[in-house]
């Protein structure tokens, strides 16, 4: 029997580990995992994204009436073709006619998103773009290269350099003034 009261597996033992913590963490932890599953961002998603400004066309927002004369319709749009209006501008105004009723006019003006930056990060991921660097000696001739040396042929001319430099500084003399 356990002392003092204690039910036989109750609790924490020495060197053990508490089942109803280990489960409240292993829940928390699943919990955790699917919150950031639901939020994070694929690269399926991002490029997805970037398709759809990419590939935008004008033709897709508007039709072209039997004049001739090209008119916004924006009653077919599909959720992606919307999502590369990057701004749209709808003015009201209402003029005085002499012959007849006033007349409405609606004035709308949209904007694609940019193309050419969507296209360029797509050209990227793709690798269809290499960036390249060049490399230039002064006044833009090229670069000189030195001669490459061994571990051991940069010792022996580290050796020499630091022979020389011993040879040529002056001696020293004794510490004491006469």
């Amino acid at each position: 029997m356990a002392r003092g009261g204690a039910r036989p597996g109750a609790g924490r033992k020495k060197g053990g580990t508490n089942k109803t913590t280990d489960r409240r963490r292993r829940i928390k932890e699943a919990a955790i995992e699917r919150a950031v599953a639901k939020l994070a961002i694929t690269k399926e998603a991002v490029l997805g994204e970037l398709a759809k400004l990419s590939f935008s066309n004008m033709l897709d927002y508007m039709k072209i009436g039997p004049d001739g004369d090209p008119r916004l319709d924006f009653s077919r749009l599909t959720r992606d073709q919307a999502a590369a209006i990057h701004e749209l501008v709808v003015e009201t105004r209402t003029e005085a006619r002499d012959d007849g009723p006033p007349a409405v006019i609606v004035k709308t003006k949209f904007k694609l998103a940019d193309k050419r930056a969507p296209l360029t990060e797509l050209g990227k991921h793709l690798g269809l773009f290499r960036e390249r660097v060049e490399h230039t000696g002064p006044d833009g001739g090229p670069i000189e290269t030195g001669e490459v040396y061994s571990d051991i042929e940069a010792a022996r001319l580290i050796g020499r350099l630091l022979n020389k430099v011993a040879a040529a500084s002056p001696p020293k003399t004794g510490g004491g003034a006469t």
